[in-house]
């Protein structure tokens, strides 16, 4: 339990600046809402007095005077408690409103925030956590946060005060009585002390099993065509009950079935409170000690002090559940970023495209293997060099180095003599285009996924672009033409439509550097040629990387580098590499095409 207390205490301090640094752009609303809750807190401590106060005088036959008016006593405190209950309920209706507003922005900021900041992270750690694992943190995070703010900070703080008054005038009415109180409030918060912490890590592993369980479920949307071409629903239908059912679900249940034994102990003790009030009380009211209305009214504030405990009980898994959750989603949203401007970066307008690699190596990770070894090259501007290997060699890694979505282990990258190290990588990439295997489109206008990357771009020059990537034609086609919405991923167009939308945004791009990875692999053949035609328009007087997965496409490189085992092997044009006897090059040409 020890090591479970020290768990809580510790992800509380991680997630109190969290909290804080949300809040403070809402500082003025946040003391308007405590004063409010005070205000409320106040107005309601009073009422069980005057409650009280009601009950003695419904046997007082004398008449108070007011305004020139002459009527029973009870009357007139029955118009006090009912102005100070109204007083109560119109600040509590001021503060719940603010409140959901200030718990609404407070969600969407946080949202955003977080987000954002998972954009900025490296592309090594968006290929190593699942999208739905960083989603699920990051949506119980923001649902916790809005809890914690409305129904502890805001709500549960100001109701302490309510204690201290309550005390003071318990204290007033009956002190043994108060006495009885407070040692019953002290066995209900040592039972919760003891008990709450103890949960922590049993709360850790059932978040930690919807995580992956999440996951799980993103994975198979994404995948969805991979599941029917397999006919695989009945067996990832189990996979999801194993991660949901058989895992979350059982660890929720376990957490929750100690919660309710608590909450049982706790329901006793205030039983066995209130009987010893009432029975401690008709021995009191016997002897004079005590009015029926000081009963009424000792059991108003009886209650007004347990309360706060009440909903302490209730809301400390809240407390334990969003603590956990903060600090899990804070452990990827404070990750390293990108250092997108390194200190001194150098910043360039236009790249000419040359490329420089002096003795690279790379490796993911440090106890992993290397991926390329030794990697050294130098392409002028205006270059096509293709990247030829088996899969697995690093072909797609070299050229993510050009980009720098990775660190070399060791060695330089040079782009047109700088180093690409104390680059400026806003400047780096806005001017490398890629045009992938698969295009990533987005859910939007045809227009606005062309413009993507280029957001201030005229509708003339997107049409210019759609153009030279002999896309216009099928565009114009559509029923919107460009204001067609292409659906999730581009789901509404052929292979060959998407390909050619992702040509027109990287025309749109006018890159000095351009990355094509076999853009044309999946088409059939009448695709291919207008495909050939529109990058042939992309690649004119541009340094183009090509990774090759057919050889047929790279006998017009200027440049081929033959990667194996994560080294270049062979180097040199199409015609030097097939005189190479025994060469990888000549085999795979072969192998593929033959030689005549």
């Amino acid at each position: 339990m020890a090591k479970d207390s020290y768990g809580l205490i510790q992800n509380i301090k991680q997630g109190a600046p969290v909290i804080r640094r949300h809040l403070k752009p809402h500082k003025k609303r946040v003391v308007i809402l405590i004063v409010l809750s005070i205000f409320a807190a106040v107005a309601d401590a009073a009422i069980p007095f005057f409650a009280g106060k009601i009950f003695d005088a419904l046997g007082d036959t004398r008449v108070s005077e007011a305004f020139g008016f002459s009527f029973p006593a009870v009357f007139f405190i029955l118009f006090i408690w009912l102005c100070i209950r109204i007083v109560s309920d119109i600040a509590g209706w001021r503060k719940n409103m603010n409140q959901e507003r200030l718990g609404a922005d407070v969600d969407a900021e946080y949202l955003v925030y977080a987000f954002s900041s998972v954009l900025l992270l490296p592309l090594s750690f968006h290929k190593r956590v699942k999208v739905g694992e960083i989603t699920e943190r990051i949506q119980r995070a923001s649902g916790w946060l809005e809890q914690i703010i409305n129904r502890v900070l805001i709500e549960l703080l100001p109701e302490f005060l309510s204690i201290v008054i309550a005390l003071f005038i318990t204290l007033f009415i009956e002190p043994r009585l108060t006495l009885v109180l407070l040692g019953a409030i002290a066995v209900y918060s040592l039972l919760l002390v003891r008990t709450a912490p103890g949960l922590e890590g049993l709360a850790h592993s059932m978040r930690k099993a919807y995580g992956k369980a999440y996951g799980k479920a993103y994975e198979n949307l994404v995948n969805i065509q991979a599941i029917k071409q397999a006919n695989a629903e009945k067996h990832e239908r189990y996979e999801l009950f194993r991660f949901f059912q058989l895992r979350a679900a059982r660890l929720w249940t376990r957490y929750m079935a100690i919660w309710q034994v608590l909450s049982f102990y706790q329901r006793m003790i205030i039983t066995a409170t209130q009987l010893s009030i009432f029975v401690a009380s008709v021995y009191f009211i016997r002897s004079g000690d005590m009015t029926l209305g000081e009963l009424v009214a000792f059991n108003g504030y009886a209650a007004m002090m347990f309360g706060p405990f009440v909903v302490l009980g209730r809301n400390w898994d809240l407390i334990q559940h969003g603590v956990v959750a903060i600090t899990r989603a804070e452990k990827i949203i404070q990750l390293p970023k990108e250092s997108y401007e390194p200190y001194g970066a150098i910043v360039v307008d236009r790249i000419y495209g040359g490329v420089r690699f002096e003795n690279v190596w790379f490796t993911y990770q440090k106890k992993q293997k290397t991926i390329l070894e030794d990697i050294s090259f130098d392409v002028r501007p205006g270059t096509v060099v293709a990247l030829v290997g088996e899969s697995g060699v690093g072909k797609s890694t070299l050229v993510d180095l050009i980009s720098y979505y990775y660190r070399p282990a060791s060695g330089k990258i040079y782009i047109d003599g700088h180093n690409v190290s104390r680059m400026d990588l806003n400047s780096l990439r806005k001017n490398i285009a890629v045009v992938p295997q698969e295009p990533l489109l987005f859910n939007d206008t045809v227009k606005n996924n062309i413009r993507y990357g280029s957001f201030e771009a005229p509708d003339e020059k997107i049409e210019e672009a759609a153009r030279l990537a002999h896309a216009h034609d099928f565009i114009e086609k559509f029923q919107k033409k460009y204001q067609q919405i292409v659906g999730e991923r581009g789901i509404k167009l052929s292979v060959g439509q998407k390909q050619r939308i992702a040509i027109a945004r990287a025309i749109l791009r006018n890159p000095g550097i351009l990355i094509l990875d076999e853009p044309t692999s999946a088409l059939d053949a009448r695709s291919e040629t207008i495909i050939q035609a529109s990058l042939e328009n992309l690649m004119k007087d541009r340094t183009t990387f090509i990774i090759a997965h057919r050889l047929s496409t790279v006998r017009k490189a200027d440049m081929i580098l033959v990667l194996d085992k994560g080294r270049i092997a062979e180097r040199g044009n199409h015609t030097e590499l097939l005189k190479i006897p025994d060469g990888i090059y000549r085999k795979l040409y072969e192998t593929q095409i033959g030689l005549k």
